[in-house]
């Protein structure tokens, strides 16, 4: 089963160990095309991410790893998150399941069908919009299943001052159940 792995914002470097060992047949990209940035806050994190790469050219390029890798899985973390939110929609011919932790701008996306099985883990806040109320629209489609944590958003990133140790070792075993349990 090939998997791939959608960062957020902040890229590779920033992806724990336990994320990355997983499963052996992981591709994971970042905004980054592999150079290794480290920043000091989220905002010089995004300031990078649009200069370098951009919400499209990410899209872009997943959209050509899935076709030439012939992915299986796609799990995607906030911006990498509406990245596979919006593969989900396409008719990718392995796709089988779609994974997306806080995929803020998934707002901006909500007319899409996703054609696989499809679960998005909300934080429990977002500034720019309502989870409650997107999870509600996104809950008459089909192939979805959504879920409004408990904690905020990023605490899956052991770099973000989000990250929770607790909701990361419970997603994790809930991630491995999804990806396995296909």
């Amino acid at each position: 089963m090939k998997i791939l792995v959608l960062t957020d914002i902040f890229g590779k470097v920033y992806l724990s160990n336990e994320l990355i060992n997983f499963t052996s047949n992981l591709n994971i990209l970042d905004p980054y095309e592999d150079e290794k940035l480290f920043f000091l806050d989220e905002q010089e994190a995004y300031e990078s991410f649009i200069k370098k790469c951009g919400h499209e050219k990410y899209f872009e390029k997943a959209l050509n790893i899935c076709k030439k890798e012939n992915i299986d899985v796609i799990l995607g973390f906030s911006a990498g998150g509406t990245v596979a939110w919006r593969l989900a929609s396409l008719h990718l011919h392995n796709l089988k399941k779609v994974i997306c932790f806080y995929p803020s701008l998934i707002r901006k996306y909500l007319q899409l069908e996703p054609k696989v099985n499809t679960n998005i883990f909300f934080a429990k806040y977002e500034k720019c919009f309502d989870t409650k109320q997107i999870s509600n629209i996104l809950l008459e489609k089909e192939n979805i299943k959504v879920e409004i944590s408990i904690y905020n958003h990023g605490f899956m990133n052991k770099k973000s001052k989000n990250y929770n140790n607790i909701a990361f070792e419970n997603y994790l075993e809930k991630l491995k159940k999804m990806v396995f349990n296909i």
